[in-house]
């Protein structure tokens, strides 16, 4: 999971205590662009497929690391 984090601050441009499982979507730099990149950076590191019409499901980090563990 601090892997997680880590690899998304690194990807969001901010540092990792800055984020959490509890950050909320739209809060701070994590804005629909972002969501698009952390998705397509996310497939690529942790070899998933996270189904688009899944996206609008994600509300906090937590429900996107939902697709990689």
């Amino acid at each position: 999971m601090d892997k997680f984090l880590e690899f998304v601050a690194d990807i969001m441009e901010v540092d990792a205590s800055e984020i959490s499982m509890d950050t909320l979507y739209k809060e701070g730099k994590w804005d629909s662009i972002m969501m698009l990149t952390l998705i397509m950076e996310i497939e690529a590191e942790y070899k998933v497929s996270i189904p688009i019409e899944k996206v609008g499901n994600v509300k906090t980090m937590a429900d996107l690391y939902a697709f990689v563990k």
